[in-house]
């Protein structure tokens, strides 16, 4: 932990930063304050990554998965903004290390503590599973021990009901080796039960020091997932049992978190749950965090002028009710020039209306697809998109299913030698949990919203509705719904800018849909 440093911003959003707590190859976490005094943990994204719409959506994702499990046994979820030029997302900030960092720190876990972690992590997961997501990179890095309990932490690919592509435009993989299931390795689409999996790799290094699966390389470590059993030596023998089956290759022999929760039993309370050296580290955080916030020099609030400036008028305070009512009033003057925390302050108190095309209530309408998605060669074979652009081939079934949350996907990808690119992206809802699929596609499909950002369009003919959003003025990006289907496209590159992207993707969004529909 250190200060902030002269390449960093002295504001993100609303918050001051203070001091520097990581970085990586995606972007810093900097410690910053709130101006009600509030310490937060911010990730702000590298602004050239930002550049990438598939980072960027991932980006999206993360923010609403972490909205979405906010609560015990996460970090609370305080601002973001995924659609500023370098995307950031604020959380609480809990003072602790990491799990690896406390192994490297005190080496491994006693089997009381193990017992304490592993009942903590099995409730966040059933927290994140209940939610409708998988977290998708548990692992001791995203594991916070803090005075009160355990965190789980960052979202940056759990992906919620439609399903995801393990593969980036890159070719790179997402996760962690160690600590991905058999079935994410080999192509799968993981479920709940890959968090399992690395839930029992988790708690066997925190056991033993070391993951059970270990190897000299990346492909090495991946193949002993697969195919070899797990060392579990060092593991004590009242959790081996536990660990070696969330440790399955089959994700059907694995325990829900819910029966971890029932194998472990009752953890007694304690003020203090981790071992001393632990809470010292924590104490040495916090001392150094306040050290930090109280020399870091202060700075003005950034500021967006919701009045005509001059001495305010004396008068009579106000009735809370009456201050708020003035002060939404204000913001909403504002709103049109304004779509950060002023817009989002009114619509905190004037919720802003939902448009849903047709009559008939979401939860009456059937699902109208019901069939297998084509694949992307299928899809080829109807889509006439414009000269120069080829299917760019996929690594394994282009056919991507999730049955644990009824979505189906498919995504394909078309380039050009000068680099022009189609995304297309259908996820198929069908009806589960209690609710029709066409309820699942509008949640999912508004998700994707952004007040003053992106314009909502009924008049396409090919869907009931669709957002378009167009990026820096730079490509662009369009959503339609249509029943229980969403379909998702980006058009972007040299030739295709703002201004002739809109053609194509009308065009190529009008097919795509009909290539689902002819099915």
């Amino acid at each position: 932990m250190q200060a902030v440093g002269s390449d960093d911003p002295s504001h993100v959003g609303p918050f001051r930063m203070v001091a520097l707590l990581g970085q990586g190859g995606m972007g810093r976490v900097l410690l910053g304050v709130a101006v009600d005094g509030r310490l937060v943990a911010v990730k702000r994204v590298h602004a050239d990554l930002a550049d990438d719409p598939g980072f960027r959506a991932r980006f999206r994702r993360e923010v609403d998965a972490s909205r979405r499990v906010s609560g015990a046994y996460t970090a609370p979820v305080v601002d973001a903004d995924p659609d500023a030029p370098a995307p950031w997302l604020a959380s609480l900030f809990l003072p602790g290390p990491t799990l690896s960092e406390a192994l490297e720190a005190v080496g491994a876990l006693p089997e009381e503590t193990v017992r304490r972690l592993a009942a903590g992590l099995a409730r966040a997961l059933a927290d994140v599973h209940r939610a409708g997501l998988v977290h998708r990179d548990l692992k001791p890095s995203n594991v916070l021990l803090t005075e009160d309990g355990v965190r789980v932490i960052d979202f940056g690919i759990a992906r919620a009901a439609e399903a995801a592509t393990r593969i980036t435009h890159t070719g790179a993989l997402i996760g962690s080796p160690a600590f991905m299931a058999p079935e994410q390795i080999a192509g799968g689409e993981p479920g709940p039960a890959a968090d399992v999996f690395a839930l029992g790799a988790t708690l066997a290094v925190a056991c033993s020091g070391k993951p059970p699966f270990d190897g000299d390389s990346v492909p090495s470590v991946l193949h002993a997932v697969v195919h070899e059993e797990p060392d579990l030596s060092a593991v004590p023998p009242g959790l081996r049992g536990l660990i070696g089956a969330c440790l399955a290759k089959d994700p059907a022999l694995r325990p829900t978190p819910q029966a971890v929760s029932t194998f472990l039993g009752a953890v007694p309370g304690a003020a203090r749950p981790w071992p001393e050296a632990v809470h010292a580290r924590i104490a040495a955080q916090r001392a150094e965090v306040d050290r930090l916030v109280r020399t870091a020099p202060a700075a003005a609030s950034p500021s967006l002028p919701l009045r005509a400036p001059g001495p305010a008028p004396r008068r009579r305070r106000r009735p809370v009710a009456a201050a708020v009512a003035a002060g939404v009033l204000v913001v909403a003057g504002a709103v049109s020039a304004a779509t950060g925390w002023a817009a989002d302050l009114y619509y905190l108190v004037v919720p802003e209306p939902v448009p849903t095309p047709g009559d008939v209530p979401l939860s009456e309408v059937p699902d109208r697809y019901t069939g297998a998605l084509p694949t992307c060669e299928q899809v080829s074979a109807q889509v006439k998109v414009p000269a120069g652009f080829a299917l760019r081939p996929t690594m394994g079934s282009p056919m991507r299913v999730t049955p644990y949350n009824g979505t189906r996907s498919t995504q394909c990808t078309w380039i050009t030698r000068s680099g022009d690119r189609i995304n297309a992206t259908w996820d198929q809802h069908d009806s589960a949990g209690g609710r029709t699929g066409t309820e699942r596609a509008k949640e999912d499909y508004e998700e994707f919203y952004r007040r003053g950002v992106t314009l909502r369009d009924s008049s396409l003919g090919f869907a009931e509705e669709a957002l378009w959003e167009k990026p820096r003025d730079q490509y662009c990006v369009l959503r339609g719904r249509d029943g229980n289907l969403v379909l998702f496209l980006v058009v972007q590159g040299p030739v295709y800018p703002v201004g002739r992207c809109e053609a194509v993707t009308t065009d190529v969004g009008r097919q795509a849909m009909a290539a689902v529909k002819s099915r």
